[in-house]
Parts: C-alpha cells; structure tokens; sequence
C-alpha cells in the first residue's frame, strides 16, 4: 500500500535549516543561493530537472551554473553522482561531530593551561564573529585548525577576523587561509603582522604587472606562483620585474609572463641579484648584437649616400620627351 500527500505549491513550504542561514548562506555566491533553493524546492515535489532548464530557470549562462554548482560542492551541501547530484543533510553532518571531548580541559593534563586558552580564544570567536550561537562543527573546526597548524590564540581570532572582513566566513575558506598562513610560517601575532605586510607588498606589485601587460583578467594559479618565486625566492623588487616586462612587451605581440619568467629565471641563475648588474648585462648584449652586424653592412649604413639628380637645362628636357 502506498501512501502520497499531495499539497498544491500554493499550500507548500521548503524548509531550510538554521544551520544552513548560520553557516553557509553569508558565505555563498548570489548564483549558488539561488541554485540551492532552487533545488531545495524541486527534490522536495520530486521534478527531474536537467542543468540546462535549472540555469534558464534562474536566468544565467551555463558556464555560471557550473561555477556556482562547484561552490555548493565544496561547501559539501551537495555530493555528485552517476544520476545526478544529492543534498546533504547539514544536520546530520553537524550532529556527527563531537566537540565537546576536543574542547573539554583535562583536569591531570600537562597542556590544561594551553587548553583552557584555545577554549578561551574558540568562545571569543563565538561571541564575535556568531553573536554567541556559534555551532558544534565551527567548535570542532577550531580544534583542528589549532592542532594542525599550531597557531596561537591571537593568531585565531585574527584568522576569523580576516575571512568575516572578505564576506568569507565558511569553512573552506577559513582552512584554505590558514593553509597560506602555516605555509608562511605564521605561529605568532608578531610573524602574522610581518606576513601580512610582505602579501600586502606582493598584491601591489601584482596589480602593477597586470596593468603593465594590460592583463583584464585575474592571474591564474601558475602565474601566481611565478611572481612569488620572484619576490619570495629570487629577492627581486619591481624595479627589475619591470626590466623583463618591458621585454616582454617589446619582443610578443601577446605578452605573457611565461616570457618574463624565463628572462628573470636566466637572471637569478647567472647569480644577478642588483639593478646595476642586470642592466650591465643588459649593457654588454647591445654591444654584441652591434659588434655581429656585418662590417660592410655598418660601413654601408653610415657612409652612403645619394647623388642628387641635376636639371640643369629643362627646356632641353621637355624638348626631349
């Protein structure tokens, strides 16, 4: 025997989880809320849709779509399949971490005191950042981002205070942010201020190579890694980058900074680490790209010259013709 309520989409309601408006929905992009809610709506009256109908529904490209879908994926609100896409339940996600034995003080343990600070720094973050209804997950989040990358409590609260100013307070992001900190090696307040200050150094001159290339579009991954390397490894500042991007810009009608990094590349491994030794270099090609031109075409360039043509006796010239 089979049993069906049947309401009209008049009558009917889709229930979202507190948890989903507390933890996810701030962090969302506008095209992945409107996906979600969407397929909140259809899974709940059982309507097969395909992407195509959902993107036209909503009223954006399918390229948009599939961005907006691959955020919903990482946020683990939804798990891909053969047949299609599944909602997770955030409730039973919650429910399934346990906080409380990570968090809890050990009476005979030799890091109580550490232990009861990190319990301090996770119910200043609840009180900041969640106005004191912070859920379990972000409790189990915090221990594990203190164990993992060791940070001090200071340290903490800024990550938080870091992604809530970028409209970024969602779990990948806090973790993706903290990996870049620990791979800085930030453990403390004072190496947090100094790596700060050497990103807000590298952003700038980033911007600066974009608007050199006249590059509209973001740096990818790769070309990222390159400047870095630059600055980072090679201890270049911008002075010298500009050098290669000048060029970069002379020699390709499509600069790129592959170009640029195989000219900075030769340079760091020629040992060059100074402005002076750069364009010294700079310097002595020049002179050898003029000392390998012909003679005879040298000689030719600067030596000939052109007789004028004489019209002494025009009449006689117009007789002529």
């Amino acid at each position: 025997m089979k049993y069906v309520e049947k309401v009209k989409i008049e009558m009917s309601d889709v229930l979202i989880p507190d948890l989903f408006i507390s933890n996810y929905m701030v962090g969302l992009e506008e095209h992945a809320l409107k996906i979600y809610l969407y397929i909140k709506f259809v899974s709940k009256n059982q309507i097969d849709v395909s992407a195509e109908q959902i993107a036209k529904k909503i009223g954006i490209r399918k390229v948009e779509y599939e961005k907006a879908v691959k955020q919903l994926e990482e946020e683990e609100l939804l798990i891909k399949t053969e047949e299609g896409y599944i909602i997770t339940d955030i409730k039973e996600q919650e429910l399934n971490k346990t906080y409380i034995p990570k968090l809890k003080p050990k009476a005979d343990s030799r890091k109580t005191e550490l232990e009861k600070k990190r319990i301090a720094a996770a119910s200043a973050i609840n009180e900041t950042f969640f106005q004191g209804i912070m859920t379990l997950g972000w409790y189990v989040d915090i221990s594990t981002l203190f164990e993992k990358y060791v940070f001090d409590e200071d340290v903490m609260i800024a990550l938080f205070q870091y992604c809530q100013e970028r409209n970024a307070l969602r779990k990948n992001y806090v973790f993706k942010v903290a990996e870049t900190w620990y791979k800085g090696k930030v453990k403390t307040f004072e190496q947090l201020e100094t790596f700060l200050e050497n990103q807000d150094k590298l952003n700038k001159i980033k911007n600066k190579i974009k608007r050199v290339l006249r590059l509209s579009r973001n740096l990818t991954e790769y070309e990222e890694e390159h400047i870095e390397r630059w600055i980072n490894e090679y201890k270049y500042d911008f002075e010298i980058i500009d050098i290669a991007l000048k060029k970069t810009v002379q020699k390709t009608t499509n600069p790129t900074l592959n170009y640029a990094n195989a000219i900075i590349k030769s340079w760091n491994e020629k040992g060059y680490k100074t402005l002076s030794e750069i364009l010294e270099e700079d310097g002595k090609i020049t002179k050898q790209m003029v000392s390998k031109t012909p003679n005879k075409a040298k000689s030719n360039l600067k030596h000939k010259t052109y007789e004028q043509r004489k019209y002494d006796d025009l009449e006689s010239y117009y007789d002529n013709i």
